[in-house]
């Protein structure tokens, strides 16, 4: 069974010409000239319904969405992997055994600086890539979009198809009189003139709107005054309102019509009226407004860039779109030069059609169904190979400082085991360090071409992790969740409507949301028990806990005695939920009884806004004043009212100085060894805090004691040792 997407035409972005007129037309040719070849055309029935879908006339082989959930089909054909909605609505929910992907264009990822800026927008984009990465096959309407995607992609030769584009048959030479013609366009155009240079554009960067008006402006004013300058482009009134102002600047104004969105009946006659066509874009997937301006009859000219000399093949009918002074001059030789406009209606037809369109994409097709699944591994190879993706410092992440750890200890002390990590966007983090790390888009290319043997995604409770999760939809793997609270993974709208999915009518506001990243995982990975236990009431899969926590290791350097009273201090973020203000209380109250001081080693939460004069606030510390504090500190003291499966980086560290530990006996904390830390209440008091500690100060003894317990639990607990239970759990053992 082979499924052909097509969502696009029901996208708010581009539904109305574009890519949906693309997908529509050789969908329709397809169905016509091929009606045996695809099973099901299917549409997004989470969308609005486009007319158009239903125009095609494709009876009982246009099925929704919703009809083909879990069906295995042979191929599936995405059409536009780049629409704006979550990944897991964008892809038909089948089981596809091979895909095809088209790619018009990578233009954001040619020009990121202008479209990726966002970072949100910036993830989706990046995300997007991997369905075309990872396609069986990658069927483009240029040659130059070919080269990007291999160029910027890595995608193969191999993989990727030229199939072209054709125009449907309204695009014709005219059958009736210009005058006609004018004279119908001045109906739902009234203040268009006999004679006319079209430019056919839009309100994006690339289109170059700003070298038209230049551009034209320049052309000499004897030849300027006899034409207008038509802009066919839909915008709103902002738009306009800066496009007059660019008109006016160049000197035009007085000569610029602005049409608006036409209708597909007014776009031909343009086409067919116009004196000259002209196409100023910087950067073209295709340049589909030229072919249906030549097959109208229209002379062209445009620019030289990208997929441009592929549908105008004549060098002399083209331009430098950032020089308007070129531009201007060829403009003015074709409205000038009789003899250069006969050669405009010369230049060759490049041959495109739906017919050889349609093809070449049914040639592509049977070579996919033809082919073997490529091998996700190599028996040959002497070492496993596994992909970490995660966050890396300099992300302010306890994550990235983990991750970075463990990374660290299987590429240095793990024989037989390759590491390489992806994160999210440009892989500027690889400055220096020993092992590859690429940006994920990257990651189902070479999954696809059998470079890893497993695939571990970090997980915690933010919006860092997000492209992790889409990218777990494509590219399989093992999650390894930090926190079992990951609401704050998912956008609030994706929340809600994960809630529905995953949850059903559960009424509780409290739900944890480890389920849609566990279920779709090839195993979780937590570091305690109380986590296991998490995942396993919320999401119904066994977690394998390779606890306990890692520490930093074990460190030489030595107590600081800086000759005061002993230091009682807390670390990280002071906040109610980890009790910091029972913590500040028990210090005043100690403090009343014995010399002692205190500090809360962090910045105040929002709901912590003020401590007690006698506690010192330090605000936020980089890791070099965060291990002094550590250094001086007596005992360390660290609450929770609440547990979300989380282990504490700071309690790892705490232990690789031997620093004693007063913790809540709650998670992943009451799994620590009885002689490295004393369990409290959750709901201890002040009071009752205060004489904990009281009595563990006045025992130096224990103290020591405790201090040595907790390095030779560093010792134990090592980043290696984690790292060794990360690759057993993922991989055969090495």
């Amino acid at each position: 069974m082979i499924v052909f997407d097509l969502q696009a035409l029901q996208s708010a972005a581009h539904g109305e010409r574009g890519i949906a007129r693309y997908v529509a037309d050789l969908a329709e040719t397809l169905a016509k000239e091929h009606p045996h070849v695809v099973d099901v055309f299917a549409w997004n029935d989470a969308l609005e319904e486009s007319p158009r879908v239903r125009e095609l006339g494709l009876g009982d082989r246009l099925q929704p969405f919703s009809s083909l959930r879990g069906e295995v089909v042979d191929v599936l054909h995405i059409n536009s992997p780049f629409e704006s909605l979550r990944l897991r609505d964008l892809v038909v929910p089948v089981r596809a055994e091979r895909t095809v992907v088209t790619c018009f264009d990578l233009i954001p990822y040619r020009f990121p600086a202008r479209y990726l800026v966002d970072p949100i927008r910036s993830a989706r984009y990046r995300t997007r890539l991997g369905l075309v990465v990872s396609a069986d096959a990658v069927v483009t309407d240029s040659r130059s979009a070919a080269d990007d995607v291999h160029e910027l992609l890595g995608v193969s030769r191999r993989r990727l198809s030229v199939i072209g584009a054709g125009v449907g048959p309204q695009f014709c030479a005219p059958s009736d009189s210009l005058e006609s013609r004018v004279s119908k366009l001045r109906e739902s155009l009234p203040d268009l003139s006999a004679r006319f240079v079209l430019v056919p554009a839009g309100m994006d960067w690339r289109k170059n709107i700003h070298g038209a008006l230049r551009a034209f402006g320049l052309v000499p004013e004897r030849r300027r005054r006899l034409h207008q300058l038509v802009l066919t482009c839909k915008m709103d009134e902002r738009e306009r309102a800066w496009v007059g102002r660019l008109a006016d600047e160049c000197g035009v104004a007085d000569q610029l019509l602005i049409t608006g969105y036409v209708s597909d009946d007014d776009l031909v006659r343009l086409y067919q009226s116009a004196e000259l066509v002209f196409f100023p874009s910087f950067y073209e997937g295709f340049g589909l407004p030229v072919l249906e301006a030549r097959s109208c009859g229209a002379r062209v000219v445009c620019s030289n860039s990208s997929s441009l000399p592929e549908v105008l093949p004549d060098p002399e009918a083209r331009f430098d779109p950032a020089r308007p002074e070129e531009m201007a001059a060829l403009l003015t030789r074709a409205l000038d030069d009789p003899e250069f406009a006969v050669r405009l209606d010369r230049v060759p037809d490049p041959g495109f059609s739906w017919s050889r369109t349609a093809r070449q994409l049914v040639e592509v097709y049977r070579s996919v169904q033809g082919e073997p699944r490529r091998s996700f591994g190599s028996p040959t190879r002497s070492s496993k190979r596994l992909a970490f993706v995660t966050l890396l410092p300099p992300t302010p992440s306890g994550i990235a400082d983990h991750s970075e750890r463990i990374i660290d200890a299987i590429h240095d002390e793990l024989v037989g085991v390759d590491v390489t990590v992806f994160v999210d966007g440009v892989a500027t983090e690889s400055a220096g360090r020993p092992y590859p790390v690429h940006e994920l888009a990257t990651l189902p290319a070479r999954w696809s071409q059998g470079e890893f043997d497993a695939v571990v995604y970090c997980f915690g409770n933010n919006p860092f992790h997000r492209s992790a999760y889409s990218m777990l939809q494509i590219v399989p793997g093992h999650a390894f969740v930090h926190d079992v609270q990951l609401a704050g993974l998912f956008h609030p709208t994706a929340r809600q409507q994960l809630a529905k999915e995953y949850y059903g009518d559960d009424p509780r506001d409290d739900l944890y949301f480890s389920k849609p990243v566990a279920t779709r995982a090839q195993s979780v990975l937590v570091q305690s028990e109380h986590a296991a236990d998490l995942i396993r009431s919320d999401a119904g899969v066994d977690a394998i806990n390779i606890g306990p926590l890692c520490t930093a290791g074990p460190s030489e350097a030595g107590r600081v005695d800086d000759g005061g009273s002993p230091w009682v201090i807390s670390a990280g973020i002071a906040h109610l939920k980890k009790r910091s203000d029972v913590f500040v209380s028990a210090v005043r109250l100690l403090s009343s009884e014995r010399p002692v001081r205190g500090a809360l080693v962090g910045a105040l939460g929002e709901e912590f806004v003020t401590a007690d004069d006698d506690i010192e606030v330090t605000g936020h510390v980089d890791a070099a004043e965060f291990v002094s504090w550590l250094r001086r500190a007596s005992v360390l003291v660290q609450l929770r009212s609440v547990s979300n499966g989380e282990s504490s980086g700071v309690i790892g560290q705490a232990l690789s100085y031997g620093v004693p530990l007063v913790v809540s006996d709650l998670g992943a904390m009451s799994e620590l060894p009885d002689d490295v830390a004393i369990k409290v209440p959750v709901d201890i008091s002040d009071a009752e805090l205060a004489r904990v500690l009281d009595g563990l100060i006045a025992d130096p003894a224990r103290l020591a004691a405790m201090s040595a317990a907790g390095k030779r639990f560093a010792t134990i607990e090592t980043p290696v040792a984690q790292a060794r239970r990360i690759v057993d759990a993922v991989l055969a053992p090495v």
